[in-house]
Parts: C-alpha cells; structure tokens; sequence
C-alpha cells in the first residue's frame, strides 16, 4: 500500500499465511500473490519478474529484545537468507533495492553479530550497505498518530546501479498535534464482545490502575501478569499478540465499561485508510495478529517516497 502511493506499481508478492493471503487478495486483487513458503519460492519456477525494489518483513520474533533473541540459531530467522537467495537468483536483473524492516533490536542483538550478518551478506551480494543504511522510524514522530512505534529500516543500493549508498531517511518536519480522540472512541458505545466482564481477573487488575478518565485519555496494555498504563492521549505499540488474548492487549474505559480496542481502532492507530478492510470470514483475534504484524503505511509512505526519489535521481529524470 506505501510503495504504491508513493508511485511504485507491484508486481508480485509472497506470504505463507492463508489468513494474511485472504486480506491482501481483498484489498489488492489486481496484484499477482504467490502464497506459499518462501523457502521454496523460485525466480525461475514462479516466473518472478524482476523489479526495482525488493521489500521484505523478515520475522522479528528472534530479533526481537522481548523474545528469546534467538537470531539467526531459530528457523524463523534464517529466513533472512531466503532473501539473499532470491536476490541472487535474478542475477543481472537483481533489484537496485532492498528495503528490510524488522525489530530496533536487531542492530544491537548478540552485540552487534547480527546486523553484521545481515551487513555481510547484502555486501556480497552486490549492495552498499553499512551502518548508516539502518535507522529505527518511529510512527509517533512522523505523523500525528499517538502510538508509540519504533522499527528498524535497512535500505541497501545496488553497486552496479547507484555511485554509491548516501541515502537520508525521513526525519521529524514538525512537532504533531496529538488527539487521541479522533482514533479511539471514549465517550460512545461498542459491541459487548469488546468488554470485560466486572468478574474476570484482568478487569479487577485493569481497575486498581484505573484514573479519572473523565479528563484523562488512558491507554492501558494488558500483560499476563501486570498491566502498563501509558501517559495520557498515547497508545503503546499495537502488536500480534493482542490477538492471542492475555498479552499486549490494549484496553480503554468508555461510558459502558473497560473495554479493548475495536479492530478499526487498531487500524485508525496503525495509520490505515478507511478504503482497507478484512474479508467477513477472517475472525477477530486474526485481525489482530495481522494489524499487529503490519508495517505502519505512514512511516513506510515516508520512506517509499524518498527512496523513489533517489531513483529518479541516479536515472536524471
């Protein structure tokens, strides 16, 4: 959705999850999805045509600093390799770009052994690559959304298309007006599945962190065994869990009651246009994990957009 509002067009796409597959043939059904494991995807067998820019979501939870940082010694970390793979497989027609995304973390894991590991192998393969191509964007900086996001963006140049890997991420412009109010609704009504009941456990824990939320917009993210209350009008980082229940899920006080956010809350908090929706028959806890799971198109528009322009820069258009 970014790379194409920033003027990019799609040629193909790849995901394993049968779930996210539905969404994205929902929203984009002019767009060509392989859905099936990257480990087996093939230029030369799927027919992949190549492209300008090549980017990939490689999973974070080995890299992550909450997680059992892991790296590259879990499966689901080795399938950064995958992406090199792909890479070399369209040998001349390699990408000029990869852009990478994962947890801030990863630069700092195993003392630095990982982004080594990725630094060394994007080199390898033909890139400028180094320090400076990875920042951590945070969607709170860059937009007037309130939530508190940070990830990490690597962008690596092919050598054989730029003179060189000078690249300027996007910076904060301005200092955003933040109204928490024009994503969560605080003073209406929702569906009483969104709710918890004045017996369950984590409603009684919810409630002994509870403010006057008469003039205060609380934001409260349920762990199992604690719960976090952020300063007023800011949501914490939405993740994949909130949809497994019991962990990171964000609740709030309306006049009905303590309830969590509604999947177009966590949409509207993820910076995704009225235009995007989910097929009836994806569930509830699945639209979660997915908004969780997703980039912010904003902070990734930003990018797209300035990426683009280094393009048309090297070509003189």
């Amino acid at each position: 959705m970014a790379f194409e509002s920033a003027g990019f067009k799609t040629v193909w796409a790849n995901d394993i999850d049968e779930y996210a597959a539905d969404v994205y043939r929902h929203n984009f059904p002019k767009n060509r999805l392989i859905n099936k494991d990257v480990r087996k995807l093939s230029v030369k067998k799927d027919k992949l045509e190549p492209v300008d820019v090549l980017h990939a979501g490689f999973p974070c939870q080995s890299f992550s600093q909450a997680g059992r940082r892991t790296g590259f010694d879990d499966d689901r970390g080795k399938l950064f390799f995958e992406i090199i793979r792909i890479v070399q497989e369209f040998k001349q027609d390699k990408p000029s770009v990869i852009v990478l995304e994962n947890a801030p973390f990863l630069t700092m894991g195993e003392g630095g052994t990982w982004f080594l590991e990725i630094k060394h192998h994007l080199q390898r393969a033909g890139y400028w690559f180094r320090d400076s191509s990875a920042q951590v964007l945070d969607l709170f900086d860059l937009s007037p959304i309130p939530q508190k996001r940070a990830r990490l963006f690597m962008v690596a140049w092919s050598i054989s298309h730029f003179r060189d890997g000078r690249f300027s991420f996007p910076q904060p412009e301005r200092s955003y007006k933040k109204d928490i109010s024009k994503f969560i609704n605080f003073r209406g009504e929702q569906h009483d599945q969104y709710y918890l009941p004045e017996d369950n456990r984590y409603f009684k824990m919810i409630s002994k962190e509870k403010v006057d939320t008469r003039s205060l917009k609380h934001v409260y993210q349920l762990r199992k065994y604690l719960v976090r209350q952020k300063e007023p009008g800011i949501c914490p980082t939405l993740t994949a869990n909130m949809g497994k229940g019991g962990h990171n899920v964000p609740f709030i006080w309306d006049r009905k009651g303590l309830r969590k956010l509604t999947e177009s809350e966590c949409l509207r908090l993820q910076g995704f246009p009225a235009t995007f929706s989910f097929p009836k028959k994806i569930s509830g806890g699945q639209r979660y994990v997915q908004i969780g799971n997703s980039v912010a198109p904003p902070v990734a528009t930003l990018l797209a957009k300035a990426i683009r322009g280094k393009i048309l820069k090297e070509r003189g258009v």
